[in-house]
């Protein structure tokens, strides 16, 4: 008797980050779109050595069943570079013909929310003032600096394949948002979804 196997893909879509600027939701609102498909797990990190990388390349495969025109991811933890080098040059060697989105927010606010994640996590018992002290060696500084996040990733893919948005934007100006971001994609850009108007993970 043979074994049937799913058809699996690689993504052609990555949201790149970043932590604490909307992610999660925008991961929802594209899984919505009929000609979109993401991936069930939000937080692959496959391009991160020190976690699903050595995972191989047909687990990653194995996260796309569906032979949608747009299939996609979300890790934040591909911008920053700061901890986790060669992402950039990983993603590019397997998905060179990608299209990239990159959610920024107020630096102050993202680092403050970054903050209180960590916080409510377990992972930081220092005061708030302690705790944002510092640049140099400071992982809520250094992952709201996004244009040195973005430089890596400059090096290896054109900026017509990368798509800027704003956590702001997308929380308050959000089907036009949408809308740019689904033309970048080359699908639909009128369709709208009432799911649309539901958020995540607010703090």
């Amino acid at each position: 008797m043979q074994l049937l196997t799913k058809q699996t893909y690689l993504p052609n879509l990555v949201i790149m980050g970043a932590m604490k600027c909307g992610t999660t939701s925008l991961h929802k609102y594209l899984s919505y779109h009929p000609q979109i498909a993401m991936s069930d797990f939000k937080e692959l990190d496959f391009f991160v050595e020190q976690f699903s990388w050595q995972k191989g390349l047909d687990w990653y495969r194995s996260n796309f069943t569906n032979a949608a025109e747009v299939r996609g991811e979300a890790s934040p933890n591909y911008t920053k570079c700061h901890l986790f080098s060669g992402v950039p040059d990983r993603m590019y060697r397997t998905l060179p013909e990608a299209k990239l989105i990159y959610l920024v927010r107020d630096p102050i606010k993202r680092s403050i929310s970054h903050y209180i994640h960590a916080v409510a996590r377990g992972r930081e018992n220092r005061n708030i003032d302690e705790a944002l002290t510092g640049d140099r060696e400071n992982n809520y500084i250094q992952t709201s600096r996004y244009f040195m996040q973005l430089d890596r990733y400059l090096q290896y893919y054109a900026p017509e394949q990368i798509l800027l948005v704003t956590q702001e934007n997308l929380a308050t100006d959000r089907l036009n948002t949408l809308q740019t971001i689904f033309r970048f994609l080359n699908v639909d850009s009128d369709f709208q979804d009432p799911r649309f108007s539901e958020a995540s993970h607010e703090s």
